[in-house]
């Protein structure tokens, strides 16, 4: 049980970082910037704005290029279209998660009202609440697998933020990009 878990960990864990050539707005300077970590506040540029989660500098001045990196995700990623296999993923999804216990909680409805089960059947609808996590998990797990594919047959992901509800990834071996969306 514990390789399973490192395993899907492994896979729905982003890889941070940032290999865009960003404009320094301070000394005019263009380049890979500076990889300095990320930050997990996400409260920065929420909303329709890019949220972007590296923390970048310039190679020359070392000045912020927060705003910057913003700016070139939102100029880059809306013309990439989110695969089909992810939309795919998604439906099954929910069809998953609301469809298939709402024939259930129907059915065991109609089996009170005609008298084939009594009231300790809801127990049993309660117990199916357990399936759900499993469900996510596998459903994130799918998502991220779609991480793993890349036309130069060596993908290396990494993440650069979220547009809107999608996530935003640049392969560092060929410079793919790549937008998923997640719940």
């Amino acid at each position: 049980m514990r390789s399973f878990l490192n395993k899907y960990n492994a896979a729905v864990r982003h890889t941070h970082g940032w290999n865009l050539e960003l404009t320094c707005p301070h000394c005019g300077h263009r380049g890979l910037p500076r990889y300095e970590g990320w930050m997990p506040d996400i409260a920065e540029n929420a909303g329709d704005r890019p949220t972007i989660y590296a923390k970048v500098a310039c190679t020359r001045c070392n000045g912020r290029l927060h705003d910057e990196a913003g700016r070139k995700v939102a100029e880059l990623f809306p013309e990439v279209q989110v695969p089909e296999q992810n939309a795919a993923i998604l439906k099954a999804f929910i069809l998953g998660l609301f469809i298939v216990p709402s024939v259930f909680a129907g059915m065991l409805f109609l089996g009170v009202q005609m008298g084939w089960w009594r009231y300790s059947a809801f127990a049993i609808l309660a117990l199916s609440a357990v399936f759900i996590q499993p469900l996510v998990m596998r459903m994130r797990y799918q998502i991220a697998l779609l991480r793993s594919r890349c036309d130069c047959g060596q993908p290396n992901y990494v993440f650069l933020g979220l547009l809107g509800r999608t996530s935003c990834y640049c392969c560092s071996t060929c410079g793919r990009l790549l937008r998923l969306r997640d719940l």
